[in-house]
C-alpha cells in the first residue's frame, strides 16, 4: 500500500487574481497560466518522471524543488489564493497521466467526487513540464461545463466538439479549472 508523504497542510500568499480574473475563472471553469514554472524545474519534473514511471509519483511531495517550484509557485499559488482564500489546503496526491503516443482519446468526464455547489472549495491542477502540441492528444476541456449537470454516460458518445478548447501549452503551464469542469485527453 502506497502512502502519501506528508506536506504542510496549508499555505498562504497574496492573492494575484484581479475580482474581473476570479469573475472569469467562476464562468469558464478555467485558467491558463502559460510558462509560469521555470524551466530548470520543468527539466527536473522531466528527469524524475522518466526515472519514476509510476502512475502516482508521491516522492515528489516530499521534494522541496518540486513542492516550491509547483505548488507554491508564485503565479500558481496566488491564483489559487484569489479563488479559494486564506490558508488554502496543498495537494496531497497527484497524478502522472503522460502516456506513449499515439494513444487512443478518452471519453468526456468529470473526474470521481465531482459535487456542484456554489461554493468553489476545490480546484484541479494540470501541470506541463514539457511542450504540449495538438499532435501529442492534450487535455480538452468545454468551458462553463461545470454548470453542466449530465451523466457521464450521456457524454460518452460525444467525440470532436465545437466549442472544447485544447489545452496545448509551452512547458511550465500550469492550468487551474474547477474540479467538475468536463474534460477529456483528445
Amino acid at each position: 500500500m502506497q502512502t502519501t508523504p506528508q506536506i504542510a497542510p496549508t499555505y498562504d500568499c497574496a492573492p494575484t487574481l484581479t475580482d474581473r480574473e476570479v469573475f472569469e475563472f467562476c464562468r469558464q471553469g478555467y485558467l491558463i497560466l502559460e510558462g509560469v514554472v521555470p524551466d530548470e524545474i520543468n527539466q527536473q519534473t522531466m528527469i524524475y518522471v522518466a526515472e519514476h514511471t509510476e502512475h502516482q509519483p508521491m516522492e515528489l511531495l516530499t521534494e522541496p524543488w518540486f513542492v516550491d517550484g509547483i505548488f507554491k509557485n508564485p503565479a500558481a499559488a496566488g491564483a489559487v489564493r484569489s479563488l479559494l482564500g486564506a490558508d488554502f489546503k496543498l495537494p496531497q496526491n497527484f497524478c502522472n497521466h503522460r502516456v506513449e503516443c499515439p494513444a487512443q482519446a478518452q471519453g468526456w468526464h468529470r473526474d470521481g467526487g465531482s459535487i456542484y455547489t456554489e461554493q468553489l472549495d476545490y480546484l484541479q491542477v494540470f501541470y506541463y513540464p514539457q511542450e504540449v502540441t495538438p499532435e501529442m492528444g492534450p487535455t480538452e476541456l468545454i468551458p462553463g461545463s461545470h454548470f453542466m449537470r449530465g451523466k457521464a454516460n450521456y457524454m460518452a458518445h460525444l467525440r470532436n466538439l465545437r466549442l472544447a478548447e485544447k489545452t496545448t501549452a509551452p512547458a511550465g503551464t500550469i492550468f487551474l479549472t474547477i474540479y467538475s469542469i468536463w474534460h477529456h485527453k483528445g
